[in-house]
């Protein structure tokens, strides 16, 4: 199909999808939200480690930063939950968050010291990490849950991580990986501006009480394998995320190499998210899980045993649309289901940082600590362990009843 055809097939695709969400929802700024805080996603993800070996950071460093980054994503969307009743809306909560995160990142180019780059890294990271939820909630809230609608939103998240991991790959290849960090000053800037121009009546929250305490909640058992499936998914892709980058170039790949490898990942991911509309019946929502699940801890098996084989790797790269995409779709509809109405802000914390925080921070900081030791292909075979013990613990835990509940 002709670039301009696929375009217009795609607007037309989208429009009709959206078309049942009331107009006063801010589709476009959040979109762009996603595309803007996806793109800085693919600073971090593919280039910081380069980044930070570019500097001088031993492994065991950059696996300890990397690790210290992921920790605060633990404990800051918890404490901004927590704080959400002194704010007017969540959208004040995220202006602050953006300015912040600016002001605190803005350090970096003073930090020399390992010490002092963490102290940057936690200080931005623990403003950064507060937007997502809040903005996650906003959405579902903003659409009524509808969870089609939502994917069609989320994917612009994906779009820009593409394009940006591409342009970058070239751009560092030309120039230096230190311009990184001008990059992502000018996309946190990018943030500011666009959060200001949501207005907060079209996105208040729907507070009504539920009857159901939060602690209630996550004591139950489908909440607690939700959680304990999710922190092994993202310890499965510390080194991934850490090392990835790292291992591609131990093999010879060239910048924009690894630019195309990762944006081949999230191109499977944007198309999945694009139609996940049409094919989340095939399954319930536990298969779902399973399935990608299974697909995740092949994929770390192939990027373990071939990593100079390109073909085998970018085939290993496309089931990214089921190791992050089919899951964090599913993950939203249980977080919907397990926390529904006012419980549903402190849901979404609860999966950004137990989840995504403390399995991140696990994953990065086991993945350096062992890199040396155990080398690439060894690293990534133990986190095919860790995706394949999550896959369990959905088998067990996520019942099929829960799917509706």
């Amino acid at each position: 199909m002709p670039p301009l055809s696929r375009w217009l097939f795609l607007s037309a695709d989208y429009g009709c999808c959206m078309s049942a969400v009331a107009s006063s929802v801010p589709v476009r700024q959040l979109s762009l939200f996603y595309a803007l805080y996806f793109s800085l996603l693919g600073c971090i993800a593919p280039y910081w480690g380069l980044y930070l070996q570019q500097r001088s950071f031993s492994a065991q460093d950059i696996g300890l930063l990397m690790g210290g980054f992921g920790l605060v994503r633990i404990l800051a969307p918890n404490i901004w939950a927590a704080l959400s009743h002194r704010f007017r809306s969540p959208l004040q909560m995220v202006r602050l968050a953006g300015v912040m995160t600016l002001i605190c990142f803005s350090f970096i180019w003073l930090a020399q010291s390992r010490s002092a780059v963490l102290l940057v890294m936690v200080s931005y990271g623990f403003f950064w990490a507060a937007m997502l939820p809040q903005y996650e909630a906003i959405t579902m809230q903003a659409l009524n849950n509808q969870i089609g609608a939502y994917s069609r939103i989320r994917v612009w998240g994906s779009v820009g991580f593409i394009l940006l991991v591409l342009c970058a790959g070239v751009l560092f290849d030309y120039f230096s990986v230190a311009l990184l960090p001008v990059l992502m000053f000018l996309l946190m800037l990018a943030v500011v501006i666009n959060s200001l121009t949501l207005k907060s009546a079209a996105v208040s929250s729907d507070s009504h009480d539920t009857g159901v305490s939060f602690r209630e909640k996550i004591i139950s058992w489908p909440v607690i394998s939700f959680i304990v499936m999710t922190v092994l998914l993202q310890i499965s892709h510390g080194p991934y995320y850490t090392f990835f980058s790292i291992w591609l170039e131990a093999h010879h790949y060239a910048s924009w190499q690894i630019g195309v490898l990762w944006a081949a990942g999230v191109t499977a991911e944007v198309i999945l998210f694009w139609q996940f509309h049409r094919l989340v019946n095939l399954f319930s929502l536990q298969m779902w899980c399973i399935v990608s699940l299974l697909l995740t801890a092949l994929r770390w098996v192939l990027v373990a045993r071939y990593p100079e084989n390109a073909l085998i790797l970018l085939l290993a790269q496309f089931t990214h649309a089921f190791s992050f995409g089919a899951m964090h779709v599913v993950a939203m509809r249980y977080v919907q289901n397990f926390f529904p109405g006012s419980l549903q802000g402190k849901g979404q914390a609860l999966y950004s940082s137990v989840g995504f925080g403390l399995g991140g921070a696990a994953g990065a900081w086991l993945s350096g600590m062992l890199w040396q030791e155990a080398g690439g292909q060894g690293v990534f075979l133990l986190a095919s362990v860790a995706a394949a013990a999550a896959l369990l613990v959905a088998w067990a835990g996520l019942r099929t009843e829960t799917d509706n509940s």
